[in-house]
């Protein structure tokens, strides 16, 4: 039986300890691209939406490069920050493959609903801007996409929560394919216990991001500039909103390695480190 207060005791006796090899990762990795793509999101008026999509898409790499570091350093503390950016760097390409895979799999689970609001005349690329408001969907359509919405957005929830050991697997076992089965074998028997916890942690990330872009934004809106996308206000509000998130992804990656260590402990019997 896996103790979620003891896996958070480990974390945060990881993260103490370890938090000076851990800075150049995080602020390299985590916090100078979280905080340039909240920048640059919010210049898409004044920059091409390719290129916003293009570097929203480079940072999500960068960041998935910095959480495999911050994982393979929880999995193996003595081995230093040199040992765990290369094994990140060694587990980069699997992990990308492997989340390709889960997000396919994810893509065709919402396909009904593609469908069904492609058949009602709905025009998809202009959904963002309200086309499905605006197109005339009966209510047996509207209920089925209500309803299967509904469905999905559990089924996304049950799936990425068993699958939230992935880079731990990936850094400590290897694999792809297998890597996915392994986390999700892992998580059998907790795995309310992993959404207690993930929802937790996200519902504290997104009051706290929310305090930072609307009410820090509004406080600083009173004394900056910030109708410039890139005034010295919306820049503060960037690095702000860049470190909520990357207190929150550091603590879910460590976390997540700390929760293999207990899973494997509790099948396998292989000492918690």
């Amino acid at each position: 039986m896996v103790n979620m207060g003891n896996v958070w005791d480990r974390t945060s006796e990881f993260l103490s300890a370890n938090m000076r090899a851990l800075l150049p990762v995080v602020l390299l990795a985590i916090l100078l691209p979280s905080a340039i793509n909240v920048l640059v999101g919010g210049a898409t008026g004044a920059i091409n939406q390719m290129i916003v999509q293009g570097y929203a898409l480079l940072c999500a790499l960068i960041t998935m490069w910095g959480q495999l570091a911050v994982a393979a350093l929880a999995l193996d503390p003595d081995g230093g920050r040199a040992r765990a950016m290369a094994a990140a760097t060694g587990s980069f390409g699997r992990a990308v493959v492997a989340m390709l895979i889960v997000f396919i799999v994810l893509a065709i689970l919402a396909l009904p609903v593609i469908g069904v609001l492609a058949a009602s005349g709905v025009d998809l690329l202009a959904l963002r801007n309200g086309g499905m408001m605006q197109a005339n969907v009966s209510r047996g359509a509207a209920t089925f996409v209500w309803i299967y919405a509904l469905l999905l957005g559990v089924a996304i929830l049950v799936i990425t929560t068993r699958l939230a050991l992935l880079y731990p697997v990936i850094l400590a076992e290897g694999g792809v394919v297998a890597a996915i089965r392994r986390a999700w074998a892992l998580s059998r028997g907790m795995v309310w216990k992993m959404i207690g916890v993930w929802l937790l942690f996200g519902i504290v990330y997104l009051v706290a991001n929310a305090a930072v872009t609307s009410g820090i934004g509004v406080v600083l809106g009173l004394v900056t500039d910030m109708t410039s996308p890139f005034s010295i206000g919306r820049i503060l509000v960037a690095i702000l909103s860049g470190l909520v998130t990357t207190a929150f992804t550091l603590i879910v990656a460590a976390f997540s390695a700390k929760l293999y260590r207990a899973a494997i402990t509790a099948r396998e019997g292989v000492p918690a480190a």
